[in-house]
């Protein structure tokens, strides 16, 4: 990921620590090192290991620490080991070549068996002001870990997805919005040149919002599934307001 050409996604994690409120909602994200992983393992029993720039889900493997071993996930495809040691091996080998990132594993709800997360678009409009201008929700493929669109994921839309979850949906997608709003503002104090934040959001069982990534050059095209269209056209014009469409 790379926030007005000059931040990972360490550094944005980094930089919402330092907001009061919102640090509740950021994952513990450290550089990959053994003894990290075997620590991050210990407290949370699952982690993503993620390329620390990059975009779109790619190189984003799942490990989790099980009674019977550890695993690892790298797409649809599942490792099991009986050991700490030959599973870090393995996974240093398609690691070792940039650098990746640890995350505390969030345990995501699902729809229809499908982990899903949330995409709150925050913008600058042509005066300069941020703005909260969609959210959409995404299922991912029932056979990977992530949600992105162009991993096999779909678009929902969002109260389709906390129907059966959250009793006050309006109430609830406010408050949603507002911590959009507030992340993006404090991210802009930092990296002066984002005119636009992509955030994914995940809820755990406990119906807790965590900040899993934050996207300063978003692809809006899930959002055209929205019936209301004209959500698709205003993140469109702000888009090309700023030159990124």
């Amino acid at each position: 990921m790379d926030l007005g050409g000059y931040a990972t996604k360490k550094n944005v994690s980094d930089c919402l620590l330092k907001h009061g409120k919102i640090r509740r909602n950021v994952p513990e994200t450290r550089f990959y090192r053994k003894s990290t992983l075997k620590a991050m393992l210990s407290t949370y029993k699952m982690v993503y290991v993620k390329p620390n720039s990059g975009t779109g889900g790619n190189g984003v493997i799942r490990v989790e620490r099980r009674k019977e071993g550890y695993n690892f996930q790298l797409h649809t495809a599942v490792r099991r080991f009986r050991d700490f040691e030959s599973m870090e091996k393995a996974l240093r080998a398609r690691t070792k070549k940039i650098p990746y990132v640890i995350q505390q594993g969030i345990h995501l709800l699902r729809h229809n068996g499908r982990l899903f997360d949330l995409r709150i678009m925050i913008q600058k409009n042509p005066g300069g002001t941020w703005e909260t201008t969609g959210m959409i929700g995404r299922t991912g493929h029932p056979r990977k870990i992530v949600t992105n669109l162009c991993r096999g994921g779909s678009s929902k839309p969002v109260e389709v997805l906390l129907k059966g979850h959250v009793a006050d949906r309006n109430r609830y997608k406010a408050s949603l919005l507002k911590l959009g709003l507030g992340a993006a503002r404090h991210l802009n104090k930092t990296f002066p040149r984002i005119k636009e934040v992509g955030l994914d959001v995940g809820l755990d069982p406990n119906l807790h919002p965590w900040i899993l990534e934050a996207n300063p050059r978003p692809k809006i095209s899930g959002f055209k599934t929205l019936k209301n269209k004209n959500i698709y056209r205003k993140m469109l014009r702000y888009q090309k307001y700023y030159g990124h469409a």
